[in-house]
Parts: structure tokens; C-alpha cells; sequence
């Protein structure tokens, strides 16, 4: 690490601030909402946070300028303060937000806070000798940028905090569902599709030569992956659809529907999640595979019936029959699909 040309004092002045953060961080990181249901505005409080980012930020780019040679140790004194007390007046606003706002709000503006947060200590270590800790989990998406713009980028994060609960489950479900089965789907028609050529090129060669073929799925799976392949566009179908139709068509904003949004999110990432372990099977050098799939594939569609049962709670009546019909296919494939485990 190379050293710090600034003085002692100086140096003292920014790690105290860094310090001061750190607390902060630490305490947003073990907030999670107000129990009490007091008046609070997701607008207001977007209003208000995004402005504060900006004072943040500015107070911080002057910070940054006088840290750089020849450093003016004055300005940095005056502008310490004027930075712990922004980061303060944030963190005050976040602990604001109630339990009821909802679950996948709460985590996405703590989540912003606590990026800003660690992104302005990083900043302050760059110009200290006596760095500051910060978890290296913390760090790992800042490996590759520069530390100002890593907080600069942070604090352009916070001023776009989702504006209510619907919008938070809205992009988290596309970020951690929607992409991943998008991805899932197109790895395996991939794979299902090189298998099978590997498998009719099979009959125009010796023996000899098999062991060239090294596909992703064994040949002898292409079958099973082609029904696995159907159940995880099942799957990306049903999200697909409450993604639109259950999240994005949510008109109503009151406690129960904002829970229910919550548990949407949730078990619609258990499905996702179960299309990970399904399509594992595929690729298992486990002797027992098939069973494996048979047994990962009983889950999944159970999963997929307890999300569309949920879907259905408060979902339009105009599309309550699709999921109706869905719910109960999922029931009859689960029952054969028993059948056929035992």
C-alpha cells in the first residue's frame, strides 16, 4: 500500500470520519424496520433520500479535492463533520421505514445505504495509512473501479431506491428469477442440442474415436433433459406470468398485499432455486441421476403449485382461471409423478 502523503493530523481527522461511518454501517446493517405502523411515504422518503445523496455527494467531492496535493488540511477539517453528519441525517431517514413498507423495500434501501456507506469508507482509505476494516465480502463488487467512482455510483444508487414495495419485488424478481431461467433455458437447449448431435454422430464413427465426444449431457440423457427442458419453460412461464400479472398489475398497496408480494418473492426463488438442483441432475456423474431428477422434479412442481395457489390470492379475477387450470395440471403431474418415484 503506497503511503500517505498527507500529515498526521490529517490523516487522524479522516480515519476518525471513517470510523464514524463504520458505525453507522454497522447499525443499518442490523436494522430491519419499525414495528410501530407510524405515517411514513415512500415518496417522501425517495424525495428526501436522493437529496441528501446529492449533498453527500458534493461534500465528498470537495473532500476529495483537498486530499490532493498540496492537501489543505483546513478544508478537510471543516468538511469531516459535514460528511458524518449527512451520512447521519441518512441513516436517521432510513431508520424511518416500518416492517409494513415490505420486506423486499426494506432490504433494497438498506442495501443502497449500506453500499454508500462502505463505498465512502473505502474512499477515505485510499488516503490514509491507518485503514479503516471493511468486511472483503463488502468489497467484492468494487475490485475493479476506482474508489471515488465506486461512491459516486453508490450515491446515484441511493437517489434511485425503488419507490414502493411493488417496484422493489418487481426488480428483484427479474434480477434473481426472470435472468436466471432465461439463463438456465438457454445453457440447456445448448447442451440438449450438442448432445444430440454428438449422439447422431455417434453412428459414423468407431469406437475408437468415442471417446472424443465429451458433451456437457451424456447422450444417453437427451430424452430426460427434453422433458426436464419442458418443465423449466413450465416454470419460466408461470413466473413470466406473475411477474405481469401479480406483481406489475398490483394496483392495491395495503399490508396484506404487500406481504403477499413478499411471499410471491420468496417462493418464486425456491422454484428458481429448484431448477438449479433439477438441471444439476443432467450433468451428475451419480449413477442414481435419473432418480435424482424424478425426485427434483416432484419438488419443483410442487414448489410451482404453492406459488401459483399464492398467485392466485389476490391476482385479477380476469386471469384467475389460467392459474386455476395451471394449479390443477401441476397437482395431476405431481400425483403421476409420485406414482412413478415409489
Amino acid at each position: 500500500m503506497p503511503v500517505s502523503e498527507l500529515d498526521t493530523d490529517t490523516q487522524k481527522l479522516l480515519h476518525s470520519a471513517a470510523l464514524n461511518i463504520k458505525v453507522l454501517l454497522e447499525h443499518v446493517v442490523k436494522f430491519e424496520g419499525l414495528d410501530t405502523n407510524t405515517e411514513f411515504s415512500e415518496t417522501t422518503f425517495k424525495t428526501t433520500i436522493k437529496d441528501l445523496a446529492a449533498a453527500i455527494d458534493k461534500e465528498v467531492t470537495y473532500l476529495i479535492i483537498a486530499c490532493k496535493p498540496p492537501a489543505r488540511k483546513i478544508d478537510v477539517e471543516t468538511l469531516c463533520p459535514k460528511i458524518n453528519a449527512g451520512f447521519f441525517q441518512l441513516v436517521r431517514q432510513v431508520e424511518r421505514v416500518p416492517k409494513t413498507a415490505g420486506r423486499t423495500y426494506l432490504q433494497a434501501v438498506r442495501k443502497a445505504t449500506c453500499q454508500s456507506l462502505v463505498a465512502a469508507i473505502a474512499l477515505i482509505n485510499t488516503f490514509i495509512d491507518d485503514e479503516v476494516a471493511i468486511e472483503q465480502s463488502s468489497m467484492a463488487d468494487m475490485a475493479f473501479m476506482p474508489r471515488s467512482g465506486v461512491f459516486w455510483e453508490h450515491c446515484k444508487a441511493l437517489s434511485q431506491v425503488p419507490a414502493n414495495n411493488r417496484t422493489a419485488v418487481a426488480l428483484e424478481w427479474t434480477s434473481a428469477i426472470g435472468n436466471l431461467l432465461k439463463d438456465v433455458l438457454s445453457e440447456l437447449g445448448e447442451s440438449l442440442d450438442d448432445a444430440k448431435d454428438n449422439k447422431e454422430s455417434c453412428g459414423d464413427v468407431s469406437e475408437d474415436s468415442m471417446d472424443e465426444f465429451d458433451p456437457d449431457i451424456p447422450v444417453d440423457r437427451v430424452e430426460k433433459g427434453q422433458e426436464i427442458e419442458k418443465l423449466v419453460q413450465l416454470t419460466k412461464h408461470i413466473c413470466d406470468k406473475i411477474a405481469l400479472r401479480c406483481i406489475r398489475d398490483c394496483t392495491e398497496l395495503d399490508e396484506e398485499h404487500i406481504i403477499w408480494l413478499d411471499r410471491l418473492l420468496e417462493q418464486g426463488k425456491l422454484a428458481a432455486h429448484g431448477v438449479d438442483d433439477l438441471t444439476a441432475t443432467l450433468y451428475s456423474e451419480d449413477s442414481s441421476w435419473k432418480k435424482n431428477a424424478d425426485v427434483e422434479s416432484g419438488k419443483l412442481r410442487h414448489q410451482l403449485a404453492e406459488l401459483v395457489t399464492l398467485a392466485i390470492t389476490f391476482v385479477d379475477d380476469k386471469h384467475l382461471a389460467w392459474f386455476e387450470k395451471c394449479r390443477k395440471q401441476l397437482d395431476m403431474a405431481q400425483v403421476e409423478l409420485t406414482e412413478v418415484v415409489r
